[in-house]
């Protein structure tokens, strides 16, 4: 290894340790400036958006946004400002999408949709776009990130649409593009929105990649999730019921044959299942009878696999950045298995 190289090697590992002695401090204060932009919004608007982030949620994307910008140099009030931006416009989604599936609850409280009504909730969710916007656009080190975010708005919001565009049940293929294009743009804004000027065009490729593969294991480790839950509560998985791309449900109708899938079109109520309906628990238990979760656990299997290979692929500075999500996915995958 050349002195260069050496030299740059500690210089990330010493980063590394002071990123872990202020992680909790930033992330702290990413809290605190997304609180401050309650004061840009008018009632009822304001009481709105205070009730959706009485739970902040688990801050990924801040945490990304955070040691992404640290790595790249930024001084602590931009790389703030710059995980405020991300979680702002992630918060907006989760807003929106309350809205889309008639949502009622968020992180175990009542959704905005719910509380307030969903023209209330679209309202917000716009706002807080706004929002994220203007935290980009008031600092001069980040105002080169607003085309960035603005294609990760553009490129969400058609995978949004596909989802309710889509009439069929996806198959699994389908389900694949549908929660690339919902999910992977907002888990790739924080590293990938920062514009790596000076990053070699293979390795921007292979971080881009790494995102779509985490993204879909990402969603595919909620899915499990909901039809866990619905095992325990013994009553068909909200995303049977609600008919929602689930990666469970999807690789179900993937081997179903011909006829069946469309009697398992036929069996919808609209876009749904009627509550209680005999159909839905006629299907419920079709797909506790099938390997479909024991073909999905593999599937994420592999694909946490891939993903750990593009890592240990990257230079050392971008392994600092997406190490500790890595390892997040890695260890919510250790506790999904071992249910």
């Amino acid at each position: 290894m050349s002195s260069i190289a050496a030299t740059e090697k500690k210089q990330i590992v010493k980063n590394i340790r002071s990123d872990k002695s202020l992680y909790f401090e930033s992330l702290e204060l990413v809290s605190k400036q997304i609180i401050k932009c309650r004061f840009n919004l008018e009632e009822p608007l304001r009481s709105a958006f205070d009730h959706h982030f009485k739970k902040s949620g688990k801050l990924l994307r801040a945490n990304l946004a955070l040691r992404a910008s640290q790595a790249s140099g930024l001084t602590e009030y931009s790389c703030i400002r710059w995980a405020t931006s991300v979680e702002l416009l992630h918060n907006a989604s989760l807003v929106h999408d309350d809205v889309c599936d008639d949502d009622a609850e968020r992180r175990g409280i009542t959704s905005v949709s719910e509380m307030y009504g969903k023209e209330i909730a679209i309202c917000l969710g716009d706002a807080m776009i706004a929002l994220s916007s203007l935290l980009l656009a008031e600092d001069q080190s980040l105002r080169y990130t607003l085309p960035a975010h603005n294609l990760a708005i553009l490129r969400l919001s058609a995978g949004q649409a596909a989802e309710f565009a889509t009439l069929s049940y996806p198959t699994w293929t389908t389900y694949e593009k549908l929660v690339e294009g919902k999910t992977t743009p907002l888990i790739s804004l924080p590293v990938l929105g920062l514009n790596p000027v000076g990053w070699d065009d293979a390795e921007s490729q292979l971080v881009s990649h790494y995102f779509s593969i985490t993204s879909v294991a990402f969603q595919m480790m909620n899915d499990i999730q909901n039809i866990n839950l619905g095992k325990q509560t013994i009553s068909p998985a909200s995303d049977l019921r609600e008919l929602r791309p689930n990666a469970v449900i999807a690789k179900f109708y993937e081997e179903l044959p011909e006829l069946d899938k469309k009697l398992f079109a036929e069996s919808r109520y609209g876009r749904k299942f009627v509550e209680n309906n005999a159909r839905l628990n006629f299907w419920w238990e079709k797909i506790l009878l099938s390997n479909s979760m024991e073909s999905t656990r593999q599937t994420l299997n592999e694909k946490l696999r891939r993903s750990e290979r593009i890592l240990d692929s990257l230079s050392i500075k971008n392994k600092s950045i997406l190490q500790p999500f890595d390892r997040w996915l890695h260890e919510s995958y250790s506790k999904l298995s071992s249910l």
